[in-house]
Order: structure tokens, then C-alpha cells, then sequence
């Protein structure tokens, strides 16, 4: 594996697509770490609820498809989100940079279970996400790998099982 491995966009997607496509995506690129898959975020006034606090969509966005993809490469399958629990431990400020951090935890036989969290570079916890994923058909797998965007030193999900 390379030095640093990153995960597929989607041109179109909230989370990680192109603004160029998408002008209200958030633009992040997943990195895959040794113990799951991250992403760095600081939100700006487009983001909040309340004044100079982020909106609990957007950290619930976040969360979830950095635990969805944590358990896409833990098991090098695609899945959906099946239940999304977030606890909100403290509001989180718009202006701070945060890394939103998801692994894979267990796997049933019909779905798998992944956890995450929102920290900053001193430790604090925003939020914590766990939730439950179903398996992604294998046809509707392969119709979506087909339209990712792989860029050098992406991981192909599909490609690696």
C-alpha cells in the first residue's frame, strides 16, 4: 500500500464531491488509516445552525459516511447506511479544523457496525456516530464503483476483495 491511500469521490456527492459540480459539497477526500478511514473538516459560516456553531446536519453527514466507508474497507464491499445513532457531546465552532475519524467494529450476518467521532487537535470530542450498514447489492455495487472518481493512490473497494 502506498504511503498515504485515499477512497473515491463522487463528482456529485454532498460530502466528497466536486464543487464544480456540486457547489454546496463540502469537497473532503477520505484518507484510510491503519485503523479505519478519516477526513480533516472546518466548517465556515455556510455551515452553521446557530451563530458561529456547526449545523447538526452537517457533523451527522460527516459522521456517517466516514463510518459508512470504514466499514466499505474493512470488509472491501460497498454499503448503505441501514440506522445512524450521533450523540452531540459539546457544539462544535465553525473556524476549527477537526478530523471526523470512523471504523469498522462488527460484523452480523446481514449487516455490519461501525463508530466514529469528531475531535479536534487537542483531544476534545464534538460527536460520536455509531451505526449499522447493510450490504450493497453486488449489481447496484458495480453501477456505483462504475461512476467513482479514482484518482493515484485511491482504493478501489471492489477491486481489492
Amino acid at each position: 500500500m502506498p504511503e498515504e491511500t485515499f477512497l473515491p469521490t463522487y463528482k456529485g456527492c454532498l460530502i466528497c464531491g466536486d464543487p464544480q459540480v456540486n457547489p454546496n459539497t463540502l469537497n473532503r477526500r477520505f484518507k484510510v488509516t491503519m485503523g479505519g478511514v478519516e477526513v480533516e473538516f472546518t466548517a465556515d459560516a455556510r455551515h452553521v445552525g446557530y451563530e458561529g456553531i456547526v449545523h447538526g446536519g452537517i457533523i451527522t453527514a460527516l459522521l456517517d459516511e466516514t463510518i459508512g466507508w470504514a466499514v466499505a474497507v474493512d470488509r472491501k464491499k460497498l454499503f448503505m447506511t441501514a440506522e445512524l445513532t450521533v450523540r452531540f457531546i459539546r457544539p462544535l465552532p465553525i473556524d476549527l479544523m477537526v478530523t471526523v475519524r470512523g471504523r469498522s467494529v462488527e460484523h452480523k450476518s446481514r449487516y455490519s457496525i461501525a463508530e466514529g467521532e469528531i475531535i479536534d487537535t487537542t483531544g476534545t470530542v464534538y460527536a460520536r456516530a455509531s451505526g449499522k450498514f447493510f450490504l450493497m447489492k453486488e449489481d447496484l455495487a458495480h453501477k456505483v464503483n462504475d461512476y467513482l472518481t479514482y484518482l493515484e493512490n485511491d482504493l478501489n473497494i471492489l477491486a481489492s476483495s
